[in-house]
């Protein structure tokens, strides 16, 4: 594992969040291929960016638990 500063980007494990390089590979614990740490959560930060997402994501997940409870019904 190399020693990464913080100016650089770093490739991490998203198994194992100790696991940092500087260039893209295989984690060495587990094999699955190091992502950029910008990455990590890419997809939240931009899920919560704006107020719509959090509205549909709400709705969403009241249709799934509504749908679950009338099921078990």
């Amino acid at each position: 594992m190399a020693d990464i500063s913080n100016s650089g980007s770093a490739y991490i494990c998203p198994m194992h969040p100790s696991v940092r390089q500087s260039s893209p590979g295989k984690c060495p614990k587990c094999g699955m291929a190091l992502v950029p740490e910008s990455a990590r959560f890419a997809l939240l930060q931009h899920m919560t960016s704006n107020p719509m997402h959090l509205v549909v994501m709400a709705l969403i997940m009241l249709a799934v638990i509504s749908t679950v409870m009338m099921i078990k019904l």
